[in-house]
């Protein structure tokens, strides 16, 4: 089924997390070890995972831990 303007931030929001799951499963790094990174605990990781809610340094944090390149980093800041 085609994507609808209209739900853009909830595609946006499921493309961060299946990218960050994505790329924790290639470098092989667990939820805790990203949740220790940013000083939380892994369900409080877990939670913003599941809901996008991560501030802009967090994420460009996480970015940078799962090596992504910078054309991966502008698709998924893009709104």
């Amino acid at each position: 089924m085609p994507r609808v303007a209209i739900k853009k931030k909830e595609y946006k929001v499921n493309d961060l997390s299946v990218y960050i799951v994505g790329k924790m499963y290639e470098k092989k790094l667990r939820q805790a070890d990203l949740a220790e990174m940013l000083n939380i605990t892994q369900p409080a990781f877990s939670n913003r995972l599941k809901k996008g809610l991560f501030s802009y340094a967090e994420l460009l944090d996480i970015l940078q831990k799962l090596e992504s390149t910078d054309e991966e980093i502008l698709r998924l800041m893009k709104v």
